[in-house]
């Protein structure tokens, strides 16, 4: 018998990508999205997790804190979802060893989506990088993550060109639709052990 698998979803920013994983998973019979965490307040994916009736949760960042003891306090938060999964969707800060091990020694995978066919551009603006570098094709990466910046094993890849004439934010636009729908596919794939 299939047990459904619990997702939680680190976001920072508006949530495209946790938006269309919530809504894969009501539908899929596959998973459920049991919590989205944010370390931003104002969070347009805490609305958007409150509209899909997931428990949205702002974990604030002291000044002072280190990231070792502000992960502790995701790792506390977290721990009261008892995750399968922990999927990073726009999650702008790199995750701590001791996190990572935590839920790793428990079973838990952690992947990200990131904008650009690693290795190529990792950081932070991987669609920027690569619209500045003019390269002819694009895409988006899924992979496992690891203690560095977008250094995890690469679980899948999606490419698509550059369009001539188009502008950097139509690039991104583009590129936000595809992930949209390429991340729950492999999450599905994964889900169901298809990779």
């Amino acid at each position: 018998m299939f047990i459904m698998k619990k997702i939680a979803i680190l976001a920072s920013g508006s949530g495209s990508n946790a938006e269309a994983i919530m809504k894969w998973a009501k539908a899929s019979g596959l998973a459920e999205v049991v919590c989205v965490l944010s370390d931003k307040r104002e969070a347009r994916v805490l609305e958007r997790a409150f509209n899909h009736n997931v428990p949205g949760l702002y974990v604030r960042k002291k000044k002072l804190e280190s990231r070792e003891e502000y992960d502790q306090k995701l790792i506390v938060r977290l721990a009261d979802f008892n995750p399968d999964w922990i999927v990073l969707a726009g999650y702008m800060k790199l995750l701590t060893p001791k996190f990572l091990h935590v839920f790793r020694e428990s079973g838990v995978r952690v992947i990200n989506i990131h904008p650009s066919l690693l290795p190529l551009f990792p950081g932070l603006d991987g669609y920027g990088d690569a619209y500045r570098a003019g390269v002819k094709e694009s895409g988006c990466t899924i992979h496992y993550v690891d203690e560095g910046m977008d250094t995890g094993e690469i679980i899948a890849q999606k490419t698509f060109p550059l369009i001539p004439g188009e502008t950097l934010e139509e690039f991104k636009a583009r590129g936000l639709l595809i992930e949209n729908a390429f991340y729950p596919e492999i999450l599905e794939k994964l889900l169901t052990q298809l990779l």
